[in-house]
């Protein structure tokens, strides 16, 4: 990512932050993380592993289907620097991790944008399943789980039918027809990807996945002092990382934790223990993320990804 932008969404995280700690009254959020007891912390970090672990495994499965066979030493590497990327809108920017498998082995494009894309297709059917567990108690938001659930189905039928995707494909040819080879070597890598077995067996392997930082956040809320059940934990975490990933902004960058905030609000928690416990939750999970998949990059790149010195500029 250009160094400008990261600047950018680094100010843009502490405008978010400055705003919600004086809407709490920053007196109060001093006295609400002091109260912290931060061996629940280490736990959410630990939950947070487990859940890249199960990614890991998801995402190792996607790329041999693809045809893609990297060292583990090498696919763990492109794995965690990869969560860099999940500070940029929609985690769109993980498609990067496709040029480093083909600065690393050389494994085409081709095979690899459609698993990274079918890495986020399962991350918005998984949230949506998760999301599910507290629906009756926010009911307007059965609607955004409709739209979604309709265009994960639409895609996976129009991916998987041989009449639609041909009609598809001939209209994409038309308007781009020098990339009409890429297109179909694309479709090919989806429909292996989106094979019954593997696509709905992964989307499970990726519930548990965001079902552990579940959990994480579930010991946070006991940090503060406070309780929540599993389901409900599951909702409001699920939920908010659901919106703050589909809304676009970066990272979903104070609306996740504005929509845990809220959620914390409604059931009767102060804003400072509210907020107090979206900014802890989120640095363990969310920025744990980010700072981990920039170490790895930054440590290992030239012991992984040949001549690499100065490919870091170029991202």
């Amino acid at each position: 990512m250009p160094k400008n932008k990261t600047i950018l969404i680094i100010f843009f995280a502490l405008a978010v932050y400055v705003t919600m700690g004086i809407y709490a009254d920053i007196s109060k959020l001093t006295v609400a993380m002091q109260s912290f007891h931060w061996p629940y912390f280490i736990l959410l970090l630990l939950f947070t592993s487990i859940g890249y672990f199960f990614r890991y495994l998801k995402w190792d499965i996607f790329l041999k289907k693809a045809g893609v066979h990297l060292s583990f030493k090498q696919n763990f590497f492109v794995f965690l620097s990869g969560l860099s990327m999940i500070v940029t809108p929609g985690k769109l920017g993980e498609v990067w991790k496709g040029w480093l498998i083909k600065d690393i082995s050389g494994d085409d494009l081709n095979k690899t944008v459609p698993v990274v894309i079918m890495d986020r297709v399962t991350d918005v059917l998984s949230l949506v399943i998760l999301s599910a567990f507290g629906i009756l108690s926010y009911k307007e938001g059965i609607y955004l789980l409709a739209v979604l659930l309709l265009m994960i189905l639409a895609f996976y039928i129009s991916v998987t039918s041989k009449r639609i995707s041909e009609k598809v494909i001939g209209v994409i040819e038309k308007k781009a027809r020098k990339y009409s080879g890429n297109i179909k070597d694309m479709h090919g890598t989806f429909q292996k990807l989106m094979e019954p077995k593997i696509f709905i067996s992964l989307s499970l392997l990726n519930v548990l996945a965001w079902f552990s930082e579940c959990l994480g956040f579930y010991f946070v809320v006991i940090g503060f002092d406070k309780s929540l059940s599993i389901p409900l934990s599951t909702f409001i975490f699920s939920f908010a990382s659901l919106a703050g990933g589909v809304s676009m902004i970066p990272g979903g960058i104070g609306l996740a934790e504005v929509t845990i905030t809220g959620f914390l609000q409604h059931y009767g928690f102060s804003p400072a223990i509210a907020i107090g416990a979206a900014l802890v939750v989120r640095l363990g999970s969310f920025w744990y993320g980010v700072v981990l998949g920039l170490a790895v990059y930054l440590l290992f790149r030239k012991k992984v990804i040949p001549d690499s010195g100065n490919r870091l500029k170029k991202y």
